[in-house]
């Protein structure tokens, strides 16, 4: 139980440190007005989120024996290879991230990216929501 609800606060800690700073961004820029379009991203992508684990959880439920064993290591060692391009990625991208995402989300603001703002914030969010079903 405790491994899984703090595998559940890191990947929530990170979805939160992404719609932070885009927050943050709208906010030095003076376009709050754009906040709710962030904020409707996230919520739809926390509703597509359930959609895998109920699937996996469907999935599993339907083996016994060795063939749920498999299915258990095959889910495992793909969770493992997603978390670890990621801690790759983060690695070589890290030192930008925020000043990346920043200058990103300014520049949709001045085009009128809603649509880009939204799916920053659906992608990111539902990212982690696919790491933490697998």
């Amino acid at each position: 139980m405790l491994p899984s609800f703090l595998l559940s606060l890191r990947e929530g800690l990170e979805a939160a440190l992404i719609i932070g700073i885009v927050s943050g961004a709208l906010y030095k820029i003076g376009r709050l007005d754009l906040k709710p379009v962030v904020w409707a991203g996230t919520a739809s992508a926390v509703v597509v989120s359930v959609l895998p684990a109920g699937l996996l959880m469907l999935l599993g439920a339907q083996f016994e024996g060795s063939t749920e064993e498999i299915f258990e290591g095959f889910t495992m060692l793909l969770a493992a290879g997603i978390l670890t391009r990621l801690v790759f990625w983060m690695r070589a991208h890290a030192k930008t991230l925020r000043t990346g995402l920043e200058m990103d989300v300014r520049r949709a603001a001045i085009r009128g990216g809603s649509g880009a703002l939204f799916l920053l914030a659906f992608l990111s969010v539902s990212q982690e929501g696919l790491e933490l079903a697998l």
